[in-house]
């Protein structure tokens, strides 16, 4: 019996976008909330210990607050999903995330200055944290993903772990991790290439970035509620 858990054939290039959208928030994420990830909690979990370790309590807290509220957001993704795991509902899932990250669009037209320590800027990021967790619930609550579409380092453990099993695990198993190994790595090249559209972007049309990754979401909806 294989030790990979494979990816779905179906689904997969609605994981590869949402993986795109987890990418683009968060570098948007980066650059509107003064360096706070919305979607990479190690980042935040090393930025608090950083910051407080210099005694700059004030640039700690908001990363150190962030990790609860994604999992608050993973919580609740995950809490949909598993009362009624249907397209329809994956589908509304998605639709309130796309809710959640346009709620942010208009705090960040409100005002938000770009100081993860202010309290203004830190409450536009709370919205597309809880979006982020959501998300992972979805395809994933749907045994139609294998993989998280919001954080990479465990796609790349899978690369890593499934090429190795490629190259030198038993012959019966090696096709199938050689796939998984190329799908892991497809997505995460599209949580890389979503990061840099949406920081370039950005630099092109400001927060209506943030319109983007919302209209991917919608389409990945209608997708999965077409099933």
């Amino acid at each position: 019996m294989s030790t990979a858990a494979p990816q779905p054939r179906a689904g997969f290039s609605e994981t590869c976008l949402l993986a795109s959208v987890g990418g683009s928030v968060d570098a948007i994420g980066v650059i509107t909330l003064g360096g706070l990830f919305v979607s990479h909690m190690s980042g935040n979990t090393a930025a608090q210990g950083v910051f407080f370790g210099q005694g700059q309590w004030w640039l700690a807290w908001p990363h150190l607050v962030a990790v609860p509220i994604f999992l608050l957001g993973l919580f609740l993704g995950y809490l949909l999903m598993e009362r009624a795991p249907t397209p329809r509902q994956c589908a509304g899932v998605l639709v309130l995330e796309a809710g959640l990250l346009f709620l942010f669009f208009i705090l960040l037209l409100l005002g938000a200055d770009y100081r993860v320590e202010n309290p203004w800027t830190f409450l536009t990021a709370v919205p597309p944290l809880i979006a982020m967790g959501i998300q992972n619930a979805t395809l994933r609550g749907l045994k139609l993903s294998a993989f998280p579409s919001t954080y990479v380092t465990g796609v790349l453990d899978t690369v890593g772990r499934t090429f190795a099993k490629a190259i030198a695990g038993k012959a019966e198993e090696r096709a199938e991790n050689a796939l998984m190994a190329r799908r892991a790595a497809l997505v995460w090249t599209s949580y890389a290439l979503g990061a840099i559209a949406g920081s370039a972007i950005f630099f092109g049309i400001g927060k209506w970035v943030v319109l983007f990754p919302i209209t991917s979401l919608l389409a990945v909806a209608w997708s999965v509620a077409r099933r």
